[in-house]
């Protein structure tokens, strides 16, 4: 289990919930949710082909505070990335050992 994972499970998810998130575009998840995921991947993948579309999307779906909130964790999460490439991504964390 990664480490975000871990901290999702902590702060209320479940297996079933973050099985969903690798397919989003498939699972059962309102709106809101799906709007988030899909500025995630944008940002996370390819930051430059976010489209006018999506941004409408997000704005729609989402309070000011909420794509302030995800766009934050988000810079977070990219910050990690170099670390995943060279393999030093902890692959197993013990909830019980992330302090939030």
């Amino acid at each position: 289990m990664s480490v975000r994972s871990a901290v999702a499970l902590q702060q209320g998810a479940d297996e079933e919930l973050l099985a969903s998130v690798d397919h989003y575009e498939q699972a059962d998840l309102d709106d809101a949710h799906k709007a988030a995921l899909r500025l995630a991947d944008a940002y996370l993948i390819s930051p430059a082909e976010m489209t006018a579309g999506l941004k409408a999307e997000v704005a729609e779906q989402l309070s000011r505070a909420q794509v302030v909130e995800l766009a934050v964790q988000l810079m977070g999460f990219s910050n990690d990335k170099v670390m995943v490439a060279l393999g030093y991504d902890l692959d197993e964390v013990a909830a019980e050992h992330i302090i939030m």
